[in-house]
């Protein structure tokens, strides 16, 4: 395997976990703004509270990767598809500004508006040019982008739904938990609905894809049957495959846009020395805010905002 190759994985990896991390909380903001219910919004403020600014990181770092290892490919993207991306950054500055005023200033209403709004739109201006490069299409509006955009956005609202099954169950919100498994079957639903018929049309023929089918119809049986911890693993599974897919769609010559191996050697040591500090630092953030009495949260929050 090339230093390109390793470079170019690792990017894959990146978004793998930007969007089953950054993506799901995307998701959550969605189901924010789709419930009224108070009981549900709280689940999520909860779930995403000590974590939806960490997961940014993985976004950062994908981006600083793939500008140093293949600058042609940043350049050619960013040129491409700067009115997407440009919309998904102020997006993400949006609805994390307004995440934040909301628990400050809870009875501006059209704070949370925002925050829900911008959490569909980011989305979707991030799967919109990811599809049109995947599939060589003329621009992020075009059908294939498009559809794109709408099956990112999609797939982020399935995600978190499965995820805050288990939070609302740990929050001791035992109606939040089935309205949650409600979204996820629906969402799931959908996703076939708009996912098989949509790569037939488009010519998609990956076995990745495949994987990922398999793997949404084992997720929706699992949700049926209530098997809430193992359809965390499977609903990820079903969502990373389409990431996966798509890259192995695309048609790139990674040694022509690469840097020089000795740019990618450097490169790739100083990734592995920051993920010493990186990795078992995240680890530790998710472990701490699962642990505790976390059915207790919930009647918190309520008397502070009393």
């Amino acid at each position: 395997m090339s230093y390109a190759d390793a470079a170019f994985g690792l990017i894959l990896a990146g978004l793998s976990a930007y969007l089953l991390f950054g993506g799901a909380d995307f998701g959550a903001g969605l189901w924010h703004l789709v419930s009224r219910r108070r009981a549900d919004q709280r689940v999520i403020e909860h779930a995403m509270g000590p974590l939806w600014e960490a997961n940014h990181v993985w976004l950062i770092f994908v981006m600083v990767l793939t500008w140093t290892a293949f600058p042609p490919v940043f350049a050619d993207v960013m040129a491409a598809h700067w009115v997407p991306l440009s919309l998904a950054a102020l997006g993400i500055v949006a609805r994390g500004s307004t995440f934040v005023f909301a628990k400050a200033v809870p009875d501006q209403g059209w704070y949370r508006w925002i925050f829900g709004a911008s959490s569909v739109l980011t989305p979707f201006c991030l799967g919109a040019p990811a599809a049109a490069i995947a599939t060589g299409s003329s621009g992020w509006l075009s059908p294939a982008g498009l559809y794109g955009g709408l099956l990112t956005t999609a797939l982020c609202a399935y995600l978190a739904a499965v995820y805050l099954i288990w939070d609302a169950r740990r929050l001791g919100d035992r109606s939040a938990s089935l309205r949650f498994r409600g979204f996820a079957l629906v969402s799931g639903a959908a996703i076939g609905l708009l996912a098989l018929p949509g790569a037939a049309a488009f010519g998609v023929h990956e076995p990745l894809i495949l994987l990922s089918a398999a793997a949404g119809l084992v997720s929706l049986g699992l949700l049926v049957r209530r098997s809430y911890l193992a359809v965390r693993a499977t609903g990820a599974l079903a969502v990373a495959a389409v990431l996966w897919g798509a890259a192995a769609m695309a048609d790139l010559d990674l040694d022509a846009a690469a840097a020089h191996d000795a740019v990618l050697r450097v490169v790739l040591i100083a990734l592995g020395a920051g993920a010493l500090i990186l990795v078992p630092s995240m680890a530790w953030l998710f472990a701490l805010f699962q642990r505790g009495t976390p059915q207790t949260a919930p009647a918190v929050e309520e008397s502070r905002a009393s």
